[in-house]
């Protein structure tokens, strides 16, 4: 996969993991703590960077993308990622490469099924993932633990605190991570059976746990089926619903078989066969979410020889907000070449375990990838948790961010480089609370540029 101007294999040639700690060492020495906990204002006009993503989506989407990013500061910051990656362009970075999410707000972690069925919990977003420094993922994940938790009415005082134990979090990850071999960091046990036998008896987040367990199971195609499908004269249709679900005579639906068929040459042999024993029912456009509503989604039936369903979920894969908020060109299928197979060589790379489902396929002006919808999948809703779960929840998101970090060979730089250092905690935690005004500003602005979303949020509440 392409790595964006910073190459791995340049550092890590001849290098022994020692050689790779005693270079992130050195490092602080160019890079200290308290300069990567400064946050540099930078001059930008986010109206016009959020218009060039916009330019990028379909327009009859925008209203309701723009009403949900305006339901708060936190649904806002997920669908502006773009404003976040300029800035971090412009502030003090290790460089030290890694592959990343690109957009590891708390938001973006969840529950998922393993190709053995067995429940994970990692991160489940890569629409911005790539190479890139790995501290980008660390402030983003920091912030929004901050504006998840003003939304959820927490203190100050304890929000600091989550935010600063988040950040020793990803430190206790980092440290963990290498000290396990290589093989073992391949294999990390984050799968829920050994999450909920770690908790303590009587411990309300084992509650949590298993209330996301028991939903999560289930979830499959079959109860998608039940949800969104009727049976009409045409046969089994998927019902429209005028802003998140609806039948659409595009470049995709006029062309899914050999698109499909095209998906089916990127996945594995053995999915490839599965496969072979599905017909297409219907299709129709979907879109979910924040940060990627608006984009072209769609949701394809299949039933088998044997009467079951599969329910596939195809995604376009937009350029990275970074690449496309920097650009004022339209979409064509050079801009857009190989982006699916960037978001899904680094979801195989970050997670633990993936769908074996996921493939890609181009189109003519788009590139798009493919998995599974909603099979063993469920997000946490973060208003729902009480102060507690919230702590131990963000708690482990930043473990698990540093875990699938180190799956890059570089992770040694960056154990090397933090140390067991509580500056390391103290630094991450001032950037992202300075960066919070920035934010609501930006939020501010979003809202005065589009009353009608901001009366129509105030009317939801």
């Amino acid at each position: 996969m392409a790595n964006r101007g910073l190459d791995i294999n340049n550092i890590i040639v001849n290098s022994s993991q020692t050689d790779l700690e005693h270079m992130g060492d050195k490092l602080r020495e160019k890079v200290p703590f308290d300069a990567l906990g400064t946050f540099k204002q930078t001059q930008r006009d986010p109206t016009l960077l959020m218009q060039r993503i916009s330019d990028m989506l379909v327009p009859e989407l925008l209203p309701e993308r723009y009403r949900r990013m305006g339901v708060s500061a936190f649904t806002f910051f997920r669908g502006t990622a773009e404003l976040m990656a300029f800035d971090l362009n412009h502030q003090a970075s290790t460089h030290i490469p890694v592959i990343i999410s690109g957009d590891a707000h708390l938001g973006n972690f969840g529950f998922f099924a393993s190709p053995e069925r067995r429940l994970v919990f990692d991160l489940n977003d890569f629409d911005e993932a790539g190479v890139n420094s790995w501290e980008r993922d660390v402030k983003r994940l920091l912030v929004s633990v901050i504006l998840a938790g003003r939304e959820n009415g927490y203190t100050d005082k304890k929000i600091h605190k989550i935010t600063r134990n988040v950040a020793k979090s990803y430190r206790a990850g980092i440290e963990a991570s290498i000290k396990r071999s290589t093989i073992d960091r391949f294999y990390p046990a984050n799968d829920v059976a050994s999450i909920l036998g770690a908790v303590p008896e009587g411990d309300p987040t084992a509650e949590m746990i298993q209330y996301f367990l028991d939903k999560a199971g289930k979830r499959n195609s079959e109860q998608v089926v039940k949800k969104f499908t009727q049976t009409t004269d045409a046969g089994l249709r998927f019902v429209d619903n005028a802003k998140i679900t609806r039948h659409t005579n595009d470049d995709v639906t006029r062309n899914i078989i050999d698109y499909l068929a095209d998906y089916r040459s990127t996945v594995r042999t053995d999915i490839a066969l599965l496969l072979s024993q599905y017909h297409i029912t219907d299709i129709a456009r979907h879109c979910v979410g924040v940060g990627s509503f608006g984009s072209r989604c769609y949701l394809v039936l299949l039933t088998s020889i044997d009467g079951s369903h599969l329910v596939l979920q195809i995604k376009e894969a937009l350029p990275t907000r970074k690449t496309g908020a920097e650009r004022q060109l339209a979409l064509t299928s050079t801009f857009e070449e190989n982006e699916g197979r960037r978001i899904i060589d680094s979801q195989k790379i970050l997670q633990s375990a993936s769908d074996p489902f996921l493939g890609y396929f181009q189109s003519k002006k788009h590139s798009f990838y493919v998995r599974q919808f909603r099979d063993m999948k469920t997000s946490v809703d973060l208003a729902t948790l009480s102060e507690d779960q919230f702590h131990v929840y963000a708690e482990s998101c930043g473990r698990l961010l540093a875990v699938d970090h180190c799956q890059t060979p570089t992770g040694p730089m960056i154990a090397g480089y933090i140390g067991d250092s509580k500056k390391f905690d103290r630094a991450m935690t001032d950037w992202a609370e300075a960066y919070i005004p920035q934010v609501e500003k930006d939020y501010a602005i979003f809202l005065k540029n589009h009353p009608k979303e901001q009366a129509l949020t105030e009317s939801a509440k």
